[in-house]
Parts: structure tokens; sequence; C-alpha cells
């Protein structure tokens, strides 16, 4: 997917994948969701999420109701690691990434 957010290219078909978190990977249920980090190589994060009816992601339809969909959101670094303490994201793997945010 790619989106275009304040003039920058995000692509999650050319950014690292950082993390991701899958509560629910069943396509066919309205709560299906999953959303991934990524990290653009010039070191921009970004949250690439994807769901059912019944989440965040849904897409209003025409005639009513909702259906899945799919969106992108610009992260600075602070947000980034948020998301993976909200995400619970492996500690090694927030480590690695946010070394420098991280208070020992």
């Amino acid at each position: 997917m790619k989106r275009v957010i304040d003039r920058k290219l995000y692509d999650t078909d050319r950014a690292e994948e950082i993390a991701q978190h899958t509560p629910n990977r069943d396509r066919g249920d309205f709560y299906y969701l999953i959303e991934t980090l990524y990290k653009t190589s010039s070191g921009e994060y970004f949250l690439h999420g994807e769901g059912g009816a019944a989440t965040k992601y849904a897409k209003a339809c025409s005639g009513g109701g909702t259906t899945g969909g799919a969106e992108i959101e610009a992260l600075d670094e602070e947000t980034a690691l948020d998301w993976c303490e909200e995400h619970s994201i492996d500690g090694e793997i927030v480590v690695d990434e946010f070394d420098h945010l991280i208070e020992t």
C-alpha cells in the first residue's frame, strides 16, 4: 500500500517492517485486525493498519453499514515507541529500534 502524507511517500513494499500486532487474522471476522509498524529508508516511521467492519479501519458503505478497510498513518519516533509498548512488542525488537529513547 502507498500513501502520500505531507508530501512524503509511505510505501509498505519499500519500507522495513519493524513489528506487527495481529490480535485477529481471520479476514472473514468483523473484528479482523492487523497493524504493522514500518520504517522508511530515511528513518520515518509509519503504521499500516487493516481491519474488519467493526474496527477503527472500517469504511462506510453507500447505502449504510461498514466494510473493512486499510490506512497508513505517519508516526514520530516517540509515538512509534508508544505503539510498541501498548501492543507488548518483543523487548529485543523495541530495544534494537529505540535504544536511545529507553532509560536503563
